[in-house]
């Protein structure tokens, strides 16, 4: 009974994934294959169509279903994890992930797809079906008594900034003069302290590190820890918590900051929509109390298909109400910019292991009050700092395994300032092993 449900549930959803490609000859004869049993023709002629340029996700959809005809589940797999992404297949290739993780005797995974699937698929019969595996699981008594909460990934990288101190360019004099070598350590990780995904309560955190191999004072570390709560409301997904971080800098702490964050989103079809304010408090360590004071963040994103890539825009208000730095000799200097940033970001896969991804943001810097610096023949220079700033990078991951990837990176900052002195141009490339426990 379990094989034959199994089986309905695949060739059926297969079948019906096909309506706006039954024109195409290749498309058609593939299905024909996949009626008649026959799957590795079925298989050859879908790959067939995927070569020639259709990367539609009703095609990666049905040679999965396919590979799983065929017991390669952990290819199938591969094919199914790509279109968790997409509002439209996400619950039905979940499903099959779970199926072919539960193939694979792989019983906590499917358990944990298909209670993501049970509690939040729009179908209720794909919630009833994965309910109904869920059941069989437990009865079966095989290690599923209880879900994995917690989750983590680790990332070691190297890398090399040619102008670690942002210096204007006329005053580094020996291009090597601000340049450095350096290494990065990130971890982060989340426990699951009641319900599931899309509806809990859940503790999270995170560590990072960069170390220079010279510039000892830029060296660079923080670490955060917050508590969210996450649930459906009208049809959004909901995020509200509270985190607090430090941040060091050389050897010095300077910040302490106290952040709450309020996020929704909601998918339309293949597009989704996203909000979030994120207001936070500074407290500045020793030497750094001017950085005392409010920030405030609301950014709203849009991410759609773009022919065969995932396209991201988004809009960025960044305020700040700082403490500021007033001198002894009355000079005063600004720590208080507002900010608007625009960005898009394209990601295209050639392979499923294997994403590059493109982006570039405009930002405009405006800072509340005018600064007032004394040069070394005491005249007064009074002035209003504003920039702008455009940032570009190109970044690409490969994934050996589900867990283990090698990712590279390459990014550019071009910032313009109306005084000369904060004019600079810089750019990093780092390369680095990450893997996901």
């Amino acid at each position: 009974m379990r094989k034959r449900l199994i089986g309905i549930v695949l060739a059926g959803a297969a079948l019906a994934a096909a309506p706006g490609l039954w024109a195409q000859e290749k498309w058609r004869q593939g299905v024909s294959a996949f009626k008649g049993g026959d799957y590795r023709r079925a298989l050859g002629l879908f790959e067939r169509e995927l070569q020639s340029g259709n990367e539609s996700a009703k095609l990666k959809y049905n040679i999965g279903v396919t590979l799983m005809k065929l017991g390669r589940y952990r290819e199938a797999g591969i094919y199914f994890q790509m279109l968790l992404s997409d509002p439209e297949w996400r619950d039905i290739a979940r499903f099959n992930l779970a199926l072919a993780a539960e193939r694979q005797n792989l019983k906590m995974i499917a358990a944990k797809h298909y209670r993501k699937v049970s509690g939040s698929a729009g179908s209720q019969k794909l919630r009833r079906l994965a309910a109904g595996r869920l059941n069989a699981l437990a009865a079966d008594g095989r290690e599923v008594a209880a879900p994995r909460r917690w989750l983590g990934t680790a990332s070691l990288s190297a890398g090399y900034d040619d102008n670690a101190y942002a210096l204007q360019n006329a005053l580094l004099g020996d291009s090597s003069a601000s340049a450095d070598s350096f290494t990065e350590l990130f971890v982060w990780g989340q426990y699951q302290l009641s319900g599931a995904g899309a509806d809990g309560w859940r503790l999270h955190g995170y560590g990072f590190g960069r170390r220079y191999s010279e510039f000892d004072s830029l060296n660079l570390a923080s670490a955060s820890v917050a508590l969210s709560r996450d649930r459906r409301w009208l049809g959004w997904q909901v995020e509200a918590g509270a985190a607090a971080e430090v941040v060091y800098l050389g050897s010095e702490q300077v910040t302490r900051q106290a952040q709450f964050t309020a996020r929704l989103q909601r998918e339309f079809g293949q597009t989704s929509l996203s909000f979030s304010y994120i207001p936070s408090y500074y407290t500045g360590g020793d030497g750094y109390s001017y950085l005392d004071g409010w920030r405030q963040r609301f950014e709203a994103a849009w991410q759609y298909p773009l022919f065969s890539m995932a396209a991201r825009t988004y809009y960025r208000y960044d305020a700040n109400d700082r403490e500021d730095l007033l001198r002894d000799q009355g000079d005063f200097y600004s720590y208080s910019p507002v900010r608007h940033s625009f960005g898009g970001v394209l990601e295209w896969r050639p392979v499923p292991a294997w994403s590059l991804s493109a982006g570039v943001e405009y930002r405009r810097s405006t800072y509340d009050g005018s600064n007032r610096v004394t040069d070394p023949d005491g005249n007064l220079l009074s002035y209003r700092r504003e920039s702008e700033r455009i940032k570009s990078w190109f970044a690409t991951r490969f994934r050996f395994t589900p867990s283990f990837s090698l990712s590279g990176k390459l990014v550019v900052i071009d910032n313009e300032e109306n005084r000369e002195l904060y004019t600079y141009d810089k750019s990093e490339a780092t390369l680095g092993i990450s893997y996901i426990f």
